[in-house]
């Protein structure tokens, strides 16, 4: 039985890290300032591709535990997982923004549908219990990111520092994967006073095109050689999530 599952989480990810390859030898990506992997890049995308699947296939029936208690910390990071996964997919980048010192919670424990309102009353639920003032981070990956992106906009009063994305289809997205989902992927309005980090990659199976994956209005960057799926263990994603929580915040204009 235990062999079976194995085998039939092991065999779930081929398909989405081969549509990645698919998608990033094919080249016909959009004006991403990204340049080509190479044969050698794209096969070691694909293997972590790959594993990163099985990983989030594994993670699927757990859910992100609560944090060790860190103090009197009034930072906190409020992760939204993609369509159909779990909060337990977060649990590289909890450890290492707790390093920097924000703590790390489940925004939604899974996401089941892209459904907005659903979403805004369950983070309302989840951040009632913080404390007044409570500096906020959301980290959302995919449709998580939408949905974080909303939230903060149906919430101007919340003190969100960053909606930082993953992979998200801010433009929508005709890739295999959203089909297959039944994925409701109607864009976010822009808002100048949430202030969007949007991470994308060449070599996401979710995204395509992948400049739908832009944000109007927010910091795009583009990486290279990193899946959807990927993202959530990449060192090099982490690393830019790090930098821009340690640069100083921006003053955002007065909404009119």
């Amino acid at each position: 039985m235990v062999v079976a599952a194995a085998l039939a989480v092991l065999l779930a990810g081929l398909p989405l890290a081969a549509t990645a390859a698919a998608y990033a030898a094919g080249r016909g990506r959009g004006e991403t300032a990204v340049k080509p992997l190479g044969a050698v890049g794209l096969a070691c995308a694909f293997v972590r591709e790959w594993l990163s699947v099985m990983a989030l296939l594994i993670a699927w029936p757990l859910r992100l535990r609560a944090a060790a208690d860190q103090g009197a910390t009034r930072r906190v990071a409020v992760f939204v997982p993609e369509l159909h996964c779990s909060s337990a997919a977060f649990w590289y980048l909890r450890r290492r923004l707790g390093s920097l010192g924000w703590k790390g919670i489940a925004g939604l424990d899974h996401t089941w549908r892209s459904d907005v309102q659903r979403a805004i009353a369950d983070l309302d639920a989840r951040l009632a219990g913080l404390p007044a003032g409570t500096e906020l981070v959301f980290v959302g990956h995919g449709v998580g990111g939408l949905l974080a992106h909303r939230y903060a906009i149906a919430r101007p009063a919340l003190p969100v520092r960053h909606v930082i994305t993953l992979g998200t289809p801010h433009r929508g997205s005709s890739a295999l994967p959203y089909r297959l989902l039944g994925a409701a992927l109607a864009p976010a309005s822009s808002d100048a006073r949430v202030d969007v980090i949007a991470l994308y990659s060449d070599f996401d199976a979710w995204l395509q095109p992948i400049d739908d994956a832009y944000c109007a209005g927010a910091f795009n960057i583009a990486v290279s050689g990193i899946g959807h799926c990927a993202m959530l263990l990449s060192g090099r994603v982490a690393d830019l999530i790090a930098e821009n929580l340690a640069a100083p915040v921006l003053s955002r204009p007065a909404s009119e």
